[in-house]
């Protein structure tokens, strides 16, 4: 099949990384420039997003969004990955009771300092932190500001707690266990891990592999592509002319004649048919952030050079 440029929503499995997800799309596409917006851990399933062709320099804004998520944590144990894919080490501490959890877990809601996992892809002086906790070697990585914005209490029967949350980019929802744990006095780990959304894009836009390789015999692999208005709808949209078009695929600046452009980054499009482009206004004035094959663009669009 020809190439595509687009945006695909997988729903992974629990065992392949995000590496293999982005293995297995690129082999059935038959394209080589494909990429994640966001890493899964290989105990997590659902959401990953997964971009292909130029649509991969659309991966800053594509993975920015919040995510939702739903997940199962244990007490009563730690694991030196976060999770049950690791070593387990009991606690000998008694489980807290449903309302000591429910009281604990306030102090993991709004905005909150988090120490990611030494397991995880951060990277310090350049190599990945799982790379050195693998070789045994200390992992000293900073605390970060994330948000939970939203938690819910699905079941709350110690040692197992199930939650529903959503968080801003860059939670780690390993630490979010762990350091809950650590509140309670007893450890704890994740059990399950299922995203549900990333951005404006969840689970009613994914795929299976299963589906993904019967699109593929069918010749209909293109059909599970999402559009690219819907992945980016979270920003806001600009239309720009004929004229306007051209000129924003060159580089220049802009300075619409009709009302409504705010400050701040867009989506521009052509006569509301093609992506061109992100945006940047200040000030009333739209500058090109990043444009998408200029040439292409205008020809597909009946825009002309």
């Amino acid at each position: 099949m020809p190439e595509q440029d687009g945006v695909l929503v997988v729903d992974k499995t629990t065992g392949p990384t995000s590496h293999d997800v982005v293995a297995g799309v690129r082999r059935l596409f038959g394209m080589r420039r494909v990429g994640h917006c966001g890493t899964l851990d290989p105990l997590a399933t659902g959401v990953l997003v997964v971009c292909l062709g130029v649509y991969t320099r659309l991966s800053d804004w594509l993975g920015q969004g919040d995510k939702v998520y739903e997940t199962v944590f244990m007490l009563g144990a730690q694991s030196d990955t976060g999770d049950r894919m690791g070593t387990l080490q009991p606690s000998a501490l008694p489980l807290p009771s449903p309302n000591q959890v429910e009281a604990a877990l306030g102090a993991f809601q709004g905005v909150i300092q988090q120490v990611p996992p030494a397991y995880s892809a951060v990277k310090v002086e350049g190599v990945r932190s799982y790379q050195l906790a693998r070789r045994q070697q200390s992992v000293a990585l900073q605390a970060r500001r994330v948000e939970v914005k939203a938690l819910e209490i699905l079941a709350n029967e110690p040692p197992r707690l199930r939650l529903r949350l959503r968080c801003s980019r860059g939670t780690y929802i390993r630490s979010l266990a762990a350091d809950l744990g650590a509140a309670l006095g007893c450890g704890g780990y994740v059990q399950e891990l299922r995203r549900l959304q990333v951005g404006s894009l969840g689970l009613e836009n994914a795929c299976t592999f299963d589906r993904l390789r019967s699109l593929e015999a069918e010749g209909r692999l293109g059909q599970a592509l999402v559009p690219v208005h819907r992945a980016l709808g979270e920003l806001r949209t600009w239309c720009l002319d004929e004229g306007e078009a051209q000129r924003f695929c060159r580089g220049a600046a802009l300075q619409p004649t009709r009302a409504g452009l705010e400050d701040g980054e867009w989506a521009v499009y052509a006569g509301e048919a093609r992506l061109l482009g992100i945006g940047v206004a200040a000030a009333g004035v739209l500058r090109p952030l990043r444009v998408f094959a200029a040439q292409a663009v205008l020809a597909e669009a009946g825009l002309g050079a």
